[in-house]
């Protein structure tokens, strides 16, 4: 019996550390194969795990009930309902990842290291590929193994602030942010860049000096890291293979041009939602809607959008206030009881993950891209398991 246990044990963890990584780098049918040996595991100790789906926080789960819903019950009325219940559907058992981390949640720190461990070699991977594809195949904007340049710098925006407050060891943890940071700058990503940024500043000035005793040589050291960092960046944007780099995308971003067709196209969602209110016209619907129902602006130049780069508008368009406001509610909440649970590292990393998310996602759509959705639900899952077996925990000594 204590042999069986130990292979358990041993099974809890690799699938801990394997989720993430299979997410993250898109391997659908891996992370497929994970989930069935996280759910097998899971049932195996039922019996003993019992407590733990029984006190689960009824609060998050009558909210991702009506999340649930409001995404079937929006798309009930859709342009084109076989589609969009197709989609509905998926999005509702994309959540399974986030129960399987809740199950497989371990009460000892083993299993939270196994997870953060897992994310930092996914995002690793993401970022280390996505320099190999700028530098040695020369593509502007790497797509790394995700679906694109915004999606895999979004997942890594996301998964920062998990890696930097769980990891015991500081210097692997700078580490990654280093890698994190490099794959997010050649990605081009302003979204992105502005989330992981945020997250950066915010560890810096209230996790990394709570860990670390500043003296002066450390605070000269930083500065010349910094310096030697932004150079460096400042090098990769002058490259005249890199002819629109971070700074120049990111000092366009209120200049007449390109940019402006984000206004346009923000414009017309407005107009879109106005005419459907209620359920909006169905998930992956807006592009049809929107060129065959002359909401595009004459101006605009880019036709073939499938969304209006703005996770609300996207959901109001979409599927109206039916789905978006059950959204909007479980955004909140979540916030709510990261700021109450923030003394958990996980709780707290979850906060910072709401920011970036919020950050990224307003001038994007990133968390109906599958991976990023699949990693959302993950790291919430292993936040609500952490923070009530540490409660049990201290209940009971």
């Amino acid at each position: 019996m204590l042999i069986y246990r130990e292979i358990l044990k041993i099974l809890r963890l690799v699938c801990l550390f394997l989720l993430p990584i299979g997410i993250m780098l898109h391997e659908m049918n891996f992370t497929n194969g994970i989930l069935y040996l996280a759910f097998f595991i899971c049932a195996l100790n039922f019996r003993s795990d019992r407590e733990r789906w029984q006190r689960f926080d009824c609060k998050f789960l009558f909210l991702i009930i009506c999340f649930c819903f409001g995404l079937i019950a929006s798309n009930y009325y859709s342009i084109d309902t076989s589609v969009s219940m197709k989609w509905a559907r998926r999005y509702c058992y994309w959540i399974l990842p986030g129960l399987a981390v809740y199950g497989l949640w371990m009460k000892d720190k083993l299993g939270r290291q196994a997870f953060v461990n897992g994310l930092a070699v996914g995002g690793m991977i993401l970022c280390l590929y996505a320099g190999y594809q700028e530098i040695i195949l020369d593509m502007k904007r790497p797509g790394s193994l995700s679906t694109g340049p915004n999606s895999f710098s979004a997942i890594v925006a996301l998964a920062l602030s998990f890696v930097l407050l769980n990891n015991k060891n500081i210097l692997v943890g700078l580490i990654s942010w280093g890698v994190f940071l490099w794959g997010v700058v050649i990605s081009q990503s302003r979204g992105s860049f502005l989330a992981l940024t945020f997250v950066s500043v915010i560890y810096c000035f209230n996790d990394l000096t709570m860990k670390v005793k500043f003296t002066w040589k450390k605070i000269v050291g930083v500065i010349l890291v910094t310096g030697v960092l932004v150079s460096g960046l400042s090098a990769i944007n002058n490259d005249k293979n890199f002819d629109f780099g971070i700074w120049q995308r990111l000092s366009n971003t209120n200049k007449m041009g390109g940019d402006n067709e984000r206004i346009y196209l923000w414009r017309s969602s407005l107009a879109m939602i106005k005419d459907f209110p209620i359920h909006g016209v169905g998930l992956r619907q807006f592009n049809s809607v929107y060129i065959n129902g002359n909401y595009i602006n004459p101006q605009a130049r880019e036709p073939r959008l499938d969304s209006p780069h703005n996770i609300i508008l996207h959901y109001m368009t979409e599927m109206g206030m039916v789905g978006t406001l059950p959204l909007i509610i479980l955004f909140v909440y979540i916030i709510y009881w990261s700021i109450q649970n923030r003394r958990n590292p996980m709780a707290k990393a979850m906060l910072y993950a709401m920011v970036a998310l919020s950050i990224n996602n307003m001038v994007d759509y990133q968390f109906i891209v599958k991976q990023y959705y699949q990693l959302f639900w993950a790291l919430l899952g292993g936040s609500i398991a952490d923070v009530y077996l540490t409660k049990e925990k201290l209940t009971r000594d």
